[in-house]
């Protein structure tokens, strides 16, 4: 996929999300989860009819064993959900390690889709194909006209919407007892992220993307720091766009604790050093305390099960002491989660 700049990617975000009617808190989303679990009473049958997460009714003939993923969302969820050799294709960006967590898992993909082209997507004569909301709706329309079971994503805007994802997807695959435990395991760790820094003093942190762009209430982003035991500055200033540019006035007025560069950031050349060097940022306490941290954006702006990893590198950085409580524990159930995939994977 063609690698855009933050700041039209949020452009598009806000269009597609609004016509779509996919934001959290859209009643359709928990009629979805409830279609999900009535048609799934049954776990593992077929034929089986599903709601997508767009809201459309997509009967599923068969156990899908040549999926195709055109987002990066659904390849990091189906690379830890399935067993690969049902995965026929991923997007390029999944071999990404700046965005993608599965950059590994994805190179023994058979195929990596630069783009959401119709006519090489039919070439793999899949028998399911996920596909994410900012798809043009031609692209969509050319893949249902072709008879192939499309699976339209939801675009998530917090860490409950990807389990959502997670579930229907589970439910799509046959997978629903496997995308149950990821949730479970993902449920867990921020439990126990959450115990460890409930008693801490909350620090203030931002989020800073290339051009000025951060994230604000309502966006995954906040949702991470918020559940890393830290407040998002863009809501402490009073802000509620989700995708909000900052002024350099704002970015000092706040003065956050901790600022968080977007780790993504190949689209603009020397970001991280025109940063630092801002004459105007030269009296923020997180550059004179050496708290300017360059983020794992692969982890704090997933649309999975990684995200996890986000609120964990959070806390870790915010409150160190703190989050040592539970580091082993958290790397002793990231060992057993990654042996329980290569298990299920070698069935």
């Amino acid at each position: 996929m063609k690698v855009l700049s933050r700041a039209f990617a949020m452009i598009v975000l806000l269009a597609v999300v609004s016509s779509m009617g996919v934001f959290a808190g859209n009643p359709t989303r928990s009629a979805i989860a409830a279609t999900q679990a009535a048609t799934m009473s049954a776990a593992g049958t077929f034929p089986r009819t599903i709601t997508d997460g767009a809201g459309n009714s997509l009967t599923i003939a068969a156990k899908p064993a040549r999926i195709v993923s055109v987002s990066l969302g659904s390849d990091e969820i189906l690379l830890s959900l399935v067993d690969p050799s049902r995965v026929v294709a991923v997007t390029a960006n999944a071999l990404d390690p700046a965005q993608s967590n599965v950059a590994d898992a994805a190179k023994k993909i058979p195929n990596q889709l630069a783009k959401a082209d119709p006519e090489a997507v039919l070439a793999l004569k899949p028998d399911l194909v996920f596909i994410s909301p900012f798809t043009d709706a031609a692209v969509i329309k050319q893949l249902k006209d072709a008879k192939l079971a499309v699976f339209l994503l939801n675009a998530p805007t917090s860490i409950k919407d990807i389990e959502g994802n997670i579930t229907a997807i589970g439910a799509a695959t046959g997978d629903e007892t496997r995308a149950a435990d990821m949730i479970n395991t993902m449920e867990s760790r921020l439990a126990a992220i959450s115990a460890a820094v409930k008693n801490v003093k909350p620090l203030t942190v931002l989020y800073y993307a290339p051009d000025g762009y951060s994230d604000g209430p309502g966006t995954t982003i906040d949702e991470v720091i918020t559940r890393a035991g830290g407040i998002n500055a863009v809501a402490a200033g009073g802000i509620k766009d989700l995708f909000p540019q900052l002024s350099d006035e704002f970015v000092v007025k706040q003065d956050p604790d901790v600022i968080l560069l977007a780790g993504f950031n190949s689209y603009a050349p020397g970001f991280v050093d025109k940063f630092n060097k801002n004459p105007n940022f030269q009296t923020l306490k997180a550059i004179k305390n050496k708290r300017v941290v360059v983020a794992n954006d692969a982890h704090i702006g997933a649309v999975s099960q990684y995200i996890v990893e986000g609120v964990a590198d959070v806390a870790a950085l915010l409150y160190p002491d703190a989050y040592a409580t539970i580091a082993t524990s958290q790397a002793t159930s990231a060992t057993a989660a990654a042996t329980q995939v290569a298990t299920a994977a070698q069935k």
